[in-house]
């Protein structure tokens, strides 16, 4: 667990600064945050990290666009979505095209979010 790395992808400072305290208490290490899409895909690029946690309705750069963008660069990017909106039309179209394996709606346990990092994390393949 000490060696996945997380990106939290959220413009909610307290849920992502939440997120990132809860996970390191669970044993992650390498936590990061963007605090919109476009910061988001720039990271990614820079760290390549394990899984993506990603909003979808955030300022900048909305979840469906950067997803899009991450997916385009790294076609192996393993991306789940935290939304409020699970139905709405954007998280269709990223869980429809395949740029999210999962959605987890807000609000959502503590517990909910290990198990959607965990299932995420045991279906990726290791990198080459």
């Amino acid at each position: 667990m000490a060696d996945e790395s997380i990106l939290v992808v959220e413009d909610e400072d307290n849920l992502s600064s939440l997120l990132r305290d809860l996970l390191e208490f669970k044993g992650y290490q390498n936590i990061q945050i963007a605090n919109n899409g476009h910061e988001g895909v720039a990271k990614y690029k820079k760290t390549r990290p394990s899984i993506v946690l990603m909003d979808v309705e955030m300022p900048v750069m909305n979840g469906y666009d950067s997803s899009k963008e991450i997916k385009e660069y790294d076609p192996s990017a393993n991306i789940v979505l935290i939304t409020a909106n699970p139905l709405s039309p954007f998280a269709q179209k990223i869980i429809d095209e395949g740029y999210a394996s999962q959605v987890i709606p807000k609000p959502f346990t503590f517990d909910e979010l290990l198990e959607a990092i965990r299932k995420s994390l045991v279906s990726t393949p290791a990198p080459h």
